[in-house]
């Protein structure tokens, strides 16, 4: 269980090395998820106040069941991201590294 806890710390300090696109399409995706998160919440919540309680669950349910997959989706996105820009500096474009040679 330790292994397992120290594996996963090491994984998470290796994210610190991502370009910084890759970054901000990970941030990007977690801030849609927290809001989809948000929104099921407040659909909840309203549920029994509107005047179609099933369509007000569906989109309850369908927020729930969409919130993870676009943060996967935004993760694997990130790291194709980062094997493709990984070889260029964050500072550095493709038509720079090209004028240094």
């Amino acid at each position: 269980m330790i292994n397992d806890i120290i594996s996963l710390l090491n994984t998470l300090k290796q994210l610190l090395h991502l370009h910084k696109f890759s970054k901000d399409v990970i941030h990007g995706s977690a801030q849609f998820s927290a809001l989809l998160y948000l929104f099921a919440a407040v659909i909840y919540l309203i549920a029994p106040y509107t005047s179609d309680y099933l369509m007000s669950v569906r989109y309850y349910q369908s927020a729930l069941e969409i919130a993870p997959v676009i943060l996967a989706g935004g993760i694997v996105s990130a790291l194709l991201c980062d094997l493709i820009l990984g070889k260029y500096k964050p500072d550095e474009t493709p038509s720079d590294k090209k004028k240094k040679k």
